[in-house]
């Protein structure tokens, strides 16, 4: 059993790295289907918050990387990170971590001996031979100042370290203690990924009062607000027992890739970042109902207490603290840190709500946090969480994350009933996301392969009222079956808020495209593995023999077009839908909701076992009741005949997303699928019965949602 359990625990981790790595894919301009590569970007943003546009990467150079596959160089140190990551193939087969021997320490060991060489003898790539030059002079600079620079290197790997590895590791440590690199070694390990993607715990109900000892002679208070020097460990101490409640009224939650997070972590770091902390830090703010300071003790009862401008240096004190294990440092934390701390008492929302907004600007406020706490946000979570299957709305940046991981209480409404991987433990949905799959649903799709800017708002060139305050109308739904000439239009949408079943039927179709469609990781490591067993490529082809050959294959490219062009695919699917019911108002959206495979994800949002279940499916009877699936198999015969004809001109393009997502494109697919409708009336495929036309297959709705 508990070997069961471990095997479950390593199956939903690789799921969430996968996840997050495909979710990177698609972020990162120079887009990538290495997995390898996608991971150092993972590493960079989740423990350097390095941004994928400033990450330095020596990887993969044919001349050699030196053991450093990426870097990060300042005037305060320099860090060079080593990284592994084992195929996921092997380990969900072995259903084991990857464990590494000391040959990964030794590792270690080679970055410094090339970034210290003074011999000239160790070569490399020019990305290598920069980092190191990168890295000297920064060393002088500071020897000219005399002060040491600190070097670290940095070992992460998606596996564990062997008895032997970590005594060869004690080994080298000791061995750089009196040398004169100021040196330090860590490791990132799979325990430490798997903690920060895997997230459980709960909400705790709303603290009433919390108790603040302040330090004698800082406080002053005025009876509408007050303040005070608090050492940062009582806030350590309050956000350990109260999580993430006491940030119901922040506009986001705690930011992974947060470098100015980073940054306070590396403060609390040392003794004197500790010490200075309250000059270096902006500070928290609290709103409270009252106040009161106790005359016998330097004391401070805050009333319903509410952080709106602090969390992420909340969060950060507390993982700072966990982080370190010299015990002076963790005594010098309790006793001489401090974070100033403003209390607002007040109980007036619109000043309440224009603190927030104004005050959040430590990490640079997103337009989607802006709107956070709007009434249209606070209303959609709200009826999100009424549906049949309840569902979490996330309307601000990490508030379902920081909940799993630092919350207590609510979210288990939430959980489904149902699921294999507990990391798709419960039904929510992210605006983000819902914005995307929303606005191609709509007939937009050739807006939504780039940056939609779903909360600005129209005079700043945004898109907000149209995806949160408007609903299409009837004449809005229509006009999407006639091509992509749609447009925003006072006459075609309504002023009102669309409805969560509208919204959630957009949402679930894209997600199972995507889930549906084989990663450009897969559809490459697929295809190579098919041509190395035919014989069409050599086992160790070059880049350019293996690229010419991938392009040449029928399967690879049609996949390529199929994942490139998911937004047109969501408006492929409300063509037709509004084709066979008509136009996608809540009460339809809702019936939709209930029929055979899209009522399955609406319960028990888990794609990858749907997928699973539909490519095993032994009985092709049964598939064609399933209405995404046939939906999805008669767009890819379409998207076959359409790439019959436009191969040539689609291989030819620089941009081949932005082409596909072109008007004359959605056009063109269009037209194709009614031609398709049309002429494959009197053939049977496992998607539908013969003789008769593909849209008057679908079932009837249901009398009622």
């Amino acid at each position: 059993m508990k070997n069961t359990r471990k095997a479950s625990k390593l199956l939903e981790t690789i799921e969430l790295l996968k996840n997050r790595l495909e979710q990177l894919q698609e972020e990162i301009p120079e887009a990538t289907d290495d997995y390898h590569r996608l991971f150092l970007y993972f590493v960079g943003e989740q423990f350097e918050g390095i941004s994928p546009d400033k990450i330095r990467i020596c990887d993969g150079s044919p001349q050699g990387d030196q053991k450093i596959d990426f870097y990060d160089a300042g005037e305060d140190r320099f860090v060079a990170y080593q990284c592994k990551l084992p195929e996921f193939e092997r380990l969900e087969e072995r259903k084991s971590v990857r464990t590494y021997g000391a040959d990964l320490v030794n590792e270690a060991e080679d970055v410094l001996t090339f970034l210290t060489d003074k011999s000239g003898n160790a070569t490399g790539s020019a990305a290598a031979q920069e980092a190191r030059a990168r890295f000297r002079s920064y060393k002088r600079m500071s020897e000219e100042a005399n002060q040491a620079y600190p070097l670290e290197i940095v070992l992460a790997c998606f596996g564990r370290l062997t008895s032997r590895a970590k005594e060869k590791l004690i080994e080298l440590r000791n061995l750089q203690t009196n040398n004169s690199e100021a040196l330090k070694i860590r490791v990132i390990d799979y325990d430490t990924i798997a903690s920060e993607l895997s997230l459980s715990s709960m909400y705790h109900p709303l603290p009433s009062e919390i108790k603040l000892e302040y330090k004698k002679g800082t406080s002053v208070n005025t009876g509408e607000w007050a303040y005070a020097l608090v050492p940062a460990f009582e806030f350590y101490q309050q956000f350990d027992k109260y999580k993430m409640t006491l940030f119901d009224r922040n506009v986001r939650h705690y930011l992974e890739r947060s470098s100015v997070n980073k940054q306070i972590i590396n403060t609390l770091d040392t003794k004197s970042g500790q010490e200075r902390f309250h000059l270096l830090n902006n500070g928290i703010t609290l709103s409270a109902s009252n106040c009161s300071f106790s005359t016998d003790a330097a004391q401070v009862t805050v009333h319903d207490p509410q952080i709106i401008n602090g969390c992420q240096t909340v969060i950060s004190i507390f993982r700072a603290y966990n982080q370190i294990n010299e015990e002076s440092k963790r005594q010098n934390f309790q006793e001489n840190c401090y974070v100033a701390v403003r209390i607002i008492q007040t109980q007036d929302t619109d000043l309440l709500e224009e603190l927030v907004t104004t005050s959040n600007n430590q990490n640079k406020m997103s337009p989607r946090n802006l709107r956070s706490n709007s009434r249209t946000q606070r209303l959609l979570q709200r009826k999100f969480d009424q549906l049949e299957y309840r569902y979490f709305y996330q309307r601000k940046d990490g508030e379902f994350e920081s909940i799993r991981e630092y919350g207590h209480g609510q979210l288990s409404t939430f959980k489904r009933k149902h699921y294999q991987y507990s990391s798709k433990g419960h039904r929510q949905i992210d605006n983000e996301d819902l914005a995307k799959a929303w606005l191609s649903f709509i007939g937009f799709s050739k807006d939504a392969s780039e940056k939609i800017n779903a909360f600005e708002m129209t005079d700043e060139g945004g898109r907000y009222e149209w995806l949160f305050e408007r609903c299409p109308s009837t004449a809005h739904w229509e006009a999407i079956t006639l091509g992509p000439q749609v447009e925003y239009s006072d006459e075609n949408f309504e002023p009102s808020v669309p409805e969560p079943t509208q919204y959630l039927l957009s949402y679930l179709i894209y997600r199972f495209i995507k889930s549906y469609l084989p990663s450009p990781q897969a559809n490459r490591s697929e295809c190579v593995a098919r041509l190395k067993g035919t014989g069409a490529i050599a086992t160790n082809p070059s880049a350019e023999e293996l690229n010419t050959a991938l392009m040449a294959n029928e399967v690879y490219v049609r996949n390529q077009i199929l994942y490139n062009m998911k937004e047109v695919i969501v408006e492929l699917y409300a063509w037709i839908l509004i084709k066979v019911y008509g136009p996608l108002n809540a009460d339809t959206a809702a019936r939709i909701l209930q029929l055979s495979g899209i009522r399955d994800l609406y319960q028990t949002p888990d794609f990858r076992s749907v997928v699973r279940n539909l490519r095993t499916e032994e009985a092709p009877e049964n598939l064609l009741h399933n209405v995404l699936f046939t939906c999805f198999e008669f767009i890819r015969e379409a998207v076959n005949r359409w790439k019959s004809e436009h191969e040539k001109e689609y291989l030819g393009q620089q941009r081949r997303i932005r082409y596909l997502h072109s008007i004359r494109v959605v056009e063109q697919m269009k037209d194709t699928l009614n031609n398709t409708n049309e002429s494959t009336r009197q053939f049977g495929y496992d998607w539908k019965p013969p003789k008769i036309e593909f849209l008057k297959t679908l079932p009837e709705l249901s009398s009622k949602p």
